[in-house]
């Protein structure tokens, strides 16, 4: 895959999260297809693999926008709330709060954090997970289902051809390195007293094909986390959309884990939220975007607690990333074969109001969504969607693409 002419994909854009101002990457893809810029495929991470989906429900930009200022699009975004009150005991809304300073304290000292991690297990993680994740989703099981008729084929779960192809990240938690699901337990039972995570691929169609190419693809945070995330990355050739959008933004402490049966418990798409290794390996081009840091105090310290690496080191790895045939280009011709790199990373301020609020309820010791009305939600989505078609046409025209 080293031969740029033998990868699958011309241009490849990647949605890297986002949570809830995903719309922001609906407008970036707006313009690119505007200026003959269309991805091939999109690779969605967390809340970019929803908005994956929108365009794979509507890829013409003005049925995008129709789609995303819809009431049932509202619906879906509300169905996603904080715990009730009467979900979770007060000893349990206790625990949201010491278990996030226990988090932040092992993430200050190494030797803290090691004795944390050999003190894991797979049990107590997955325990901890679906118990301290402050958010829900209403209607679980049919949450896109509403979605369902802005597809041609009236099918929640259909590929839309006319559409980019789709790819979608996310990771799953898993007993025992040297054991495999399917194995029964033996008489040593401490092996599965063991846990590791893996990069999950919901693969695009064209890459489900290929017999050969996920056997080449690493998990890019494996060398900050040796020993507890997998190298390889687990590709899932058959899939649909409900259950991979939630697997993507199942990310802890967040959402609960969400089981998938032939994978186990998936935990999110933050184990690689800018998978720029694998966008350079599907296509000659690829659109991806500059991400702020991550806060140390919460984002960071839950990061390096379940996936055991620092998303900031990671971070810095994707932002000096350079692809080797880039590299080795003529500077005339960099513009069309090449690593584009969007400048989103202040979209926390220049869209600050413009998505779901969060509060802290000192009352109730839990973290509130705020949802507006329907009206603030048009204002909010379009303010995202502008932010991004206007950054990305700038970008276009700055670089003379």
């Amino acid at each position: 895959m080293n031969n740029t002419h033998a990868k699958p994909y011309e241009r490849v854009q990647i949605f890297s999260g986002g949570g809830s101002r995903f719309a922001y990457y609906l407008g970036s893809y707006a313009a690119l297809v505007a200026h003959d810029l269309k991805p091939d495929v999109i690779v969605g991470t967390c809340g970019g693999s929803l908005s994956a989906y929108l365009v794979n429900l509507a890829p013409d930009p003005k049925d995008l926008q129709a789609l995303m200022c819809s009431r049932e699009l509202y619906r879906v975004i509300t169905a996603i709330r904080h715990v009730a009150p009467d979900e979770a005991n007060r000893r349990l809304k206790i625990r949201y709060m010491t278990q996030a300073l226990k988090r932040w304290r092992l993430s200050r000292q190494v030797s803290n954090r090691q004795k944390q991690q050999q003190a894991d297990s797979y049990d107590r993680l997955l325990s901890e997970l679906q118990h301290l994740a402050m958010f829900r989703i209403n209607n679980e099981g049919q949450w896109l289902d509403e979605l369902s008729h802005f597809s041609p084929k009236q099918n929640n779960n259909s590929f839309n051809t006319a559409a980019p192809e789709i790819a979608i990240i996310a990771s799953r938690l898993y007993q025992s390195p040297n054991q495999t699901l399917n194995q029964m337990p033996t008489a040593d039972s401490s092996v599965y007293d063991e846990f590791k995570l893996q990069e999950l691929l919901f693969a695009p169609l064209r890459l489900a094909a290929s017999e050969h190419f996920d056997e080449i693809l690493n998990a890019g945070a494996h060398t900050f986390a040796n020993g507890r995330i997998h190298q390889s990355v687990n590709v899932v050739k058959q899939w649909d959309f409900g259950s991979a959008v939630r697997a993507s933004m199942a990310d802890m402490y967040y959402l609960p884990p969400m089981h998938i049966a032939t994978r186990g418990w998936c935990l999110g798409g933050v184990i690689n939220l800018t998978p720029i290794e694998l966008a350079c390996q599907l296509g000659q081009t690829v659109f991806a975007e500059t991400k702020a840091g991550y806060d140390s105090w919460l984002a960071a310290p839950a990061i390096q607690r379940v996936f055991g690496f620092d998303p900031n080191e990671r971070l810095a790895q994707v932002h000096g990333y350079q692809p080797m045939e880039t590299s080795s280009l003529m500077k005339s011709e960099r513009n069309s074969h090449q690593l584009h790199w969007l400048p989103f990373a202040d979209n926390g301020q220049k869209l600050a109001g413009q998505h779901v609020q969060k509060r802290f309820n000192v009352k109730q010791m839990t973290v509130e969504l705020i949802h507006s009305d329907y009206d603030g939600f048009l204002q909010q989505m379009q303010a995202q969607w502008q932010y991004g078609y206007q950054r990305t046409a700038d970008y276009i025209q700055q670089h003379e693409l």
